[in-house]
């Protein structure tokens, strides 16, 4: 699924934003209230069945120890041993 809009606004907050007239807006970003939505929301069970679709996915957040309780969670979901 492609998403032009959003794609501009990742382009714009990538790049060097000095040209832009003050702060960027954060409108077009999906806000998760804890690490389950985020799970089901980012990475799917159809997602999990095809690497491909996985590696075109990430996680941010503002705080590393957020980042390794999703990690965990995304170990413990994928089929086989990690």
């Amino acid at each position: 699924m492609r998403d032009p809009t959003y794609t501009n606004f990742v382009d714009t907050v990538g790049e060097d934003c000095s040209g832009a007239p003050g702060r960027q807006s954060l409108q077009l970003i999906e806000h998760i209230n804890n690490i389950n939505d985020a799970v089901d929301f980012l990475f799917p069970p159809h997602v999990l069945d095809h690497p491909t679709a996985f590696l075109q996915r990430t996680f941010l957040s503002p705080r590393n120890v957020f980042v390794d309780e999703f990690n965990d969670i995304m170990l413990d979901a994928l089929p086989g041993d990690y």
